[in-house]
């Protein structure tokens, strides 16, 4: 849910406070429920896609880090997408035809 940006208290809100998300995302504050805790223990494939997810956070994070590729990933990113978004997705897609 989109805060009311014209009031002075949401303007550049961001962080947890009463079990409630508050973020900023292209100059405009939003707020969500924060998620709860979750207690199983993850399957082998949950595990592995984590894993694999954490890699493409690292590798987002070198990208963003790195003037001449976050150049590259903020021209690659169209509308709303970010640098770090796109590197993610692209880091996700499977290389091959027959990868999964």
């Amino acid at each position: 849910m989109k805060l009311n940006d014209d009031h002075f208290l949401s303007e550049g809100l961001s962080g947890k406070m009463h079990g409630m998300i508050f973020y900023n995302r292209f100059g405009k504050t939003f707020i969500r429920k924060a998620s709860g805790s979750y207690n199983k223990v993850p399957t082998e494939k949950q595990a592995a896609v984590r894993a694999r997810f954490i890699e493409a956070h690292r590798f987002a994070q070198a990208v963003i880090n790195d003037p001449v590729q976050k150049a590259v990933y903020e021209k690659k990113a169209k509308g709303k997408c970010t640098a770090y978004s796109k590197a993610v997705s692209e880091y996700l897609k499977p290389k091959e035809p027959g990868d999964a």
